[in-house]
């Protein structure tokens, strides 16, 4: 222990006598080090962590399987009650469904989010409550009065965080419910429908909302999202072969719904497992990138130690004179490496959590479970480690080139021009091959992902997003009925309208890039020469359902193909209509017109209720702008009452300008009726891009600091070989040698290492970049406009780093060096 203290003052003194190779080598570990726990503290609060639940791996999400073209789809009240009836593999099984309510009755009207779950949906997550109670079985019946649990967060918002709270009553959508608890502060419902918002203000048992029991909601009604809990030593495999036995019961049990779907069955998730699916692979491909900028940081410390090496190699040989031996000799260099390690990655958690906070401030809302994302014990550790792996990286090799050096050479060279040796000189220019070649790695991946972001805001949505604002309208089931909802939504169309700056309004239920959707199965008639067998008079798709105003098509710029768009005549006493996308009609009615044909989406008693297809239009890219969704057809809203509703208005000025407008429109017609989700339209394309915005933004910043790492790199190799061929260059200049010849010198000795660092790199990236290729969109990872290019910039920044000691070559005196020889 002695021992090892004593190299330690010692490295602290040897660091602290030479101040700048001390700073710039921290500066550049804490760089690399602050970078790498930063996306490693994303990483581990995202992926590795567990869920903030009572025994987490033991929560699954239970969804429905409708075949090839609906794998994953929410639950029926009736297939609940058969879930927990036959099967024998979990505790429990709770089921919720988000959605929104009109608070009123304190301050102004607000749009919040809400949610109505089973009567265990609470004991399934083991979940308690911080004032008052959680609801239970008991108060999910259709004689339970309503009663609401809140949000820690909006309880403290919107009730001051009063415990008193409890017993009082609060208005929701027009009904009363009264207040019997408040959530734990840290309480979230994580869930990867986009529809599910990560924050529900209000909680509500969901049979007194529906006033009906599960098995009376209608086995086709999907829209429960069932949470279960296994039963302890169950495995995920046991749990999906257990829901499987289940689905094979419901069809026994109802085979009229069941037999006609192709690939019936229920699958079983792990709760974590599904919710970071869909960033895993990104979230993966930029840690691999901030270990390779980590990387490039090593090799030019290790470059600094080599150099600083080289200059104490007489001290060195001297101290084994003495009767140090090279045990104990390579001991005190690697201290020195690791002191020089443990000051970085200090100075790195300075950088660490400054950075984890922008990345959670520029982080896309999609990015689930953020609000856990943070710096703990397992990213503190995961820092140490790098200490101590990045002293080995950076301090191994110079030590041991040092140490290579017999003392007798030392000694004889003397003080001049003492060098690392051929060994030396080796490892430095591999090392810097080496840092090219990462850059390469790097620079191809933000050059793809660049590329492809291109490529997927260049793509054609199938409606036009200029000048367009849009809002999100709910109106409460309490006080509106059918026809006084058909009737407020087209005095509102009128009003808004008549505004100043408004050119169109449009309805939709479900408006592009919202994260609101909603699809059913769709009956499609067939003709017989559709029909494969005889008698079999219909086909079923799971299509996209979306109910809109006559004005809607014009105003979002989609553009009719045949037939004609809805209009003011299509109301509740007219024929029943529809129009269907270009993906629906290129399904069904590939060579034939599908203006005519006929689709259904219910029954009543006396059959399938049919519609016409009187017009095609253009598909709509719905959920982002580089995904074709699923077939949609579109249907009047005077033909239903539809309570929610996303006005989009078309305007001659800033759309900004007349949100204010708008929403004085909708209080004229009922003061109690919030607005909510107010954002243009082209808000909402940018919010769709945002994932791979994020990941662009951060490979791209990765990339840049490892090309400047490697043009300090290419830099420092020139710069040591100008230092040691001084006295060449003096003798070269003396017999004759112009200055452009001494620059073409250190350029080609440059340019070659530049050549080889290329070569490997782009070998590297053609490999590595297919890991990108479920990010990419329209780019191949080996597209050659990329790697020419990223070849030229990082060729373009080599020359310069070369060009500065070139130029520093060229001012050698050949008398002061001959003199000196």
């Amino acid at each position: 222990m002695d021992t090892l203290l004593q190299d330690i003052r010692f490295s602290l003194r040897t660091l602290r006598k030479s101040p700048v190779f001390t700073i710039v080598a921290a500066a550049t570990l804490a760089l690399g080090i602050g970078a790498n726990t930063a996306v490693f503290s994303v990483v581990n609060g995202v992926l590795l962590r567990d869920l903030p639940y009572e025994e987490p791996d033991r929560l699954t999400l239970i969804w429905t399987n409708f075949g090839p073209d609906l794998p994953q789809n929410w639950v029926s009240g009736p297939e609940f009650v058969e879930m927990r009836e036959f099967q024998t593999q979990f505790e429990d099984i709770g089921v919720v469904v988000p959605t929104t309510v009109s608070f009123t009755g304190q301050g102004e009207p607000e749009q919040i989010g809400a949610a109505g779950a089973s009567g265990g949906f609470f004991q399934v997550l083991r979940v308690s409550a911080a004032h008052g109670r959680l609801f239970g079985p008991e108060d999910d019946t259709p004689a339970s009065a309503p009663v609401a649990v809140l949000d820690h967060g909006f309880w403290q918002r919107r009730f001051g965080g009063e415990e008193s709270v409890v017993g009082r009553t609060l208005t929701a959508d027009g009904v009363t419910y009264t207040v019997i608890g408040v959530l734990p502060p840290d309480f979230r419902v994580r869930h990867p429908d986009a529809q599910f918002p990560d924050r529900i203000d209000m909680w509500a048992p969901m049979i007194p909302i529906l006033g009906a029991e599960y098995e009376q909601l209608g086995r086709g009604g999907h829209f429960l999202r069932a949470f279960g809990r296994m039963r302890p030593g169950v495995s995920l495999a046991q749990a999906e072969a257990d829901m499987h036995s289940t689905a094979v019961q419901m069809q026994e049990r109802t085979p009229q719904y069941y037999d006609g779907v192709e690939g019936w069955d229920i699958t079983v998730l792990s709760l974590h497992q599904d919710l970071v699916e869909d960033v895993k692979p990104a979230l993966i491909i930029l840690l691999v990138a901030v270990l390779f900028v980590l990387l490039i940081a090593c090799v030019n410390v290790a470059n600094l130690q080599l150099t600083r090496a080289a200059g104490r190699e007489r001290e060195i040989a001297l101290r084994s004179a003495l009767g140090a031996g090279r045990g104990r000799l390579f001991r005190q260099l690697l201290t020195e490496s690791l002191v020089l390690g443990l000051v970085g990655s200090a100075l790195g958690l300075v950088v660490a959590f400054g950075l984890v906070r922008v990345l959670i401030a520029v982080a896309p809302d999609a990015l689930p479970l953020r609000d856990v994302i943070g710096i703990d014990g397992t990213v503190l550790l995961f820092t140490l480690t790098l200490a101590v792996a990045t002293a080995l990286l950076f301090g191994l090799a110079p030590g041991l080139v040092s140490l290579k050096r017999s003392l007798f050479g030392s000694l004889k060279e003397g003080g001049r021009g003492s060098t690392a040796g051929i060994g030396g000189a080796r490892l430095r220019t591999a090392l810097v091959v080496s840092e090219i070649a990462l850059a390469i790695v790097l620079l191809v991946g933000a050059g793809l992902m660049m590329h492809s972001l291109n490529r997927l805001l260049s793509a054609d949505p199938g409606y036009s997003t200029e000048q367009l604002i849009t809002l999100q309208i709910s109106l409460p089931n309490s006080r509106y009925d059918a026809e006084a909802t058909r009737s407020f939504w087209d005095r509102l169309v009128e009003r808004a309208e008549a505004l100043p700056g408004v050119d169109q309004v449009g309805l939709v239920s479900h408006l592009p890039l919202s994260g609101a959707y909603a699809s059913g199965t769709t009956r499609v008639e067939r003709s017989e020469a559709m029909q494969p067998d005889p008698g079999d008079n219909f086909a079923s798709i799971e299509a996209e359902r979306r109910w809109v105003s006559p004005e809607y098509f014009q105003t979002m710029g989609i553009q009719l193909i045949a037939g004609r768009m809805f209009t003011i005549a299509d109301n509740i006493d007219a024929p029943l209509v529809a129009i269907v996308d270009e993906e629906f009609a290129r399904r069904f009615w590939p060579e034939e017109n599908p203006i005519g044909q006929r689709i259904s989406i219910n029954q009543n008693a006396d059959g399938r209720v049919w519609r016409e297809v009187v017009g095609l239009v253009r598909h709509s890219r719905h959920y982002d702008p580089g995904t074709i969704g699923r077939e949609a057809a579109y249907y009047p809203y005077a033909q239903a009452g539809v309570n929610t509703m996303f006005l989009a208005a078309r305007t001659s000025t800033d759309p900004a300008s007349v949100t204010s407008a708008v929403r004085e429109a909708v209080w004229a017609l009922d003061p109690d009726q919030p607005v909510s989700d107010i954002r243009t339209m082209e808000d909402r394309v940018g919010g769709a891009v945002a994932q791979p915005q994020f990941n662009l933004w951060l490979l791209a910043a990765f990339a840049l600091i490892a090309l400047l790492l490697a043009g300090i790199g290419i830099y420092g190799v020139i710069a040591y070989s100008v230092g040691q061929r001084r006295h060449e260059v003096g003798v070269r200049m003396a017999l004759g040698a112009d200055r452009a010849d001494v620059r073409s010198l250190f350029l080609r000795q440059g340019m070659v290492l530049v050549a080889v660092g290329v070569a490997l790199g782009v070998v590297a990236a053609l490999g590595l970049s297919r890991l990108l290729t479920s990010l990419l969109y329209e780019v191949s990872p080996a597209d050659p406009v990329t790697y020419i290019a990223v070849a030229l910039v990082l060729s373009t920044v080599a020359v310069g780093a070369c060009l500065i000691p070139a130029m520093v070559a060229t001012r050698v005196e050949p008398v002061s060096v001959l003199r000196e020889e």
